[in-house]
């Protein structure tokens, strides 16, 4: 009888040691990738563009969406937004910010059929 006591007591180490290495397991497992299956198409790039009259920074992900922030420092006229190029030539614009002291959440998405090939630049209109 003790031995079964002994033996059940071992029985639930190993069996609470076996359930211990499936968790550390599971919590060491990497992430499943994308739909697609190319982890590489949750890829981020950042962007920063700045002039002493404003500019912005934020990331481009999948070369199919760019986001960030903008920033208008300057009282000239003039209000800043982001060109965001595409690979294979061209270019897509941000909305613009003003007045100065002012920014502005962005959000761009790539034309279908195009993707930004991780450039942008800052570039003024009259506001």
């Amino acid at each position: 009888m003790n031995s079964m006591k002994t033996g059940g007591r071992v029985g639930r180490a190993v069996a609470t040691l076996a359930l211990g290495l499936s968790a550390v397991a599971i919590a060491a497992a990497p992430a499943p990738a994308a739909a697609g299956g190319d982890s590489s198409a949750l890829a981020c790039t950042p962007w920063r563009e700045w002039r002493g009259e404003g500019g912005g920074s934020g990331d481009i992900c999948d070369g199919a969406r760019a986001a960030g922030t903008i920033y208008d420092a300057k009282a000239d006229g003039r209000c800043p937004f982001i060109k965001f190029y595409y690979a294979g030539g061209g270019h897509k614009s941000s909305p613009s910010v003003g007045p100065a002291g002012t920014s502005k959440p962005i959000e761009v998405w790539a034309d279908h059929g195009k993707y930004f090939n991780g450039s942008a630049s800052v570039e003024w209109r009259s506001c």
